[in-house]
């Protein structure tokens, strides 16, 4: 599994950390190359780097936990928690909005986005941004993903709860679990052993600018570590996080192969793998487990690029015995 990551990371198309693990024992937990190239900091397995849109499953696992509390429905409307919402919306569930078949747009591809998403915004102008844009296709009837229904469930969450998404998170999921490096980025926050974001260019690795972090918000603005990661698959399938009915919802595909908030794949040997990949500003990310094997593969890079997906599955198949 090293010399399979060695690989990408002798040219610079991965630098980042790795995580696999079966059942209790760790197999490989390692930094590779740099987490901040200015300083020839290398990373470690307790660098912090932002994990995009692997967000989202933590999102809907709040959501999930607010239905057990019996502070929402999955199944209703989002105008019955947003009374502002509009029209459009009238007939979008909760449940589309986790699973990627509500139609709403996607914000992140609209071409107002790379200068729009460089300053700072609430989460009233987050939604102003896609509100009013028509639906793609009838609610239900279709799968596209879509970060901006993330960003609605998040607002959700913010109004059944009358506390912020990110203190949501902290309260439900990072103190009660341990996971004690991992946070909602703000813009500002001075974050120790943070990885810095880089993309290839033609004469070697660039910074990339970061977007204001107010923007993925609850579709992809988490940081966190291979180690804490591992905590988290540990305990939604431990049934420490949402009880069995949940994380039944949780990782039964639909539409597109999506669960709710996670994809849910089967390989060739029929073996089910749940996972998520997450691509934010100098950062690509992959997190799968194998809930027959208790099989997590974490890979967190910081250079854009696809070589993360091909590590994560690389190192999959290898620990598949594959």
């Amino acid at each position: 599994m090293d010399q399979i990551v060695k690989s990408y990371a002798a040219s610079n198309a991965f630098m980042g950390t790795v995580l696999v693990s079966e059942g209790d024992h760790v197999l490989l937990n390692q930094g590779y190359g740099s987490a901040d190239l200015e300083w020839n900091i290398p990373n470690a397995p307790d660098t912090r780097l932002r994990i995009g849109s692997l967000t989202k499953q933590f999102t809907a696992a709040l959501v999930l936990l607010l239905q057990q509390d019996g502070k929402l429905d999955i199944k209703d409307p989002v105008s019955k928690y947003l009374p502002d919402a509009p029209q459009t919306w009238q007939k979008v569930t909760l449940a589309e909005l986790m699973g990627n078949t509500s139609g709403i747009p996607d914000f992140t591809g609209f071409k107002e986005m790379p200068a729009w998403g460089m300053t700072s915004h609430t989460v009233d102008e987050e939604l102003d941004f896609f509100k009013n844009k028509p639906l793609d296709f009838e609610p239900g009837s279709k799968w596209a993903y879509s970060s901006s229904g993330f960003e609605v469930l998040g607002a959700v969450i913010e109004k059944v709860t009358g506390k912020s998404y990110g203190d949501q998170l902290q309260a439900r999921i990072f103190d009660p679990l341990e996971m004690k490096s991992t946070g909602l980025d703000v813009d500002g926050l001075i974050l120790t052993k943070r990885a810095q974001g880089y993309r290839p260019g033609t004469s070697g690795l660039l910074s990339v600018r970061s977007l204001s972090m107010s923007v993925p918000w609850a579709a992809g603005s988490m940081y966190s570590t291979t180690q804490d990661l591992l905590k988290w698959e540990r305990a939604l399938f431990g049934g420490q996080v949402l009880n069995k009915n949940s994380l039944k919802l949780m990782t039964t595909p639909g539409k597109g192969g999506y669960g709710l908030g996670v994809y849910v794949t089967a390989n060739k040997t029929g073996t089910t793998i749940v996972t998520h990949g997450g691509a934010i500003a100098g950062f690509k990310t992959s997190l799968s487990y194998v809930p027959d094997r208790r099989i997590a593969v974490v890979v967190l890079s910081n250079v854009e690029g696809e070589a993360a997906n091909s590590v994560a599955d690389q190192l999959l198949t290898v620990a598949l015995d594959q």
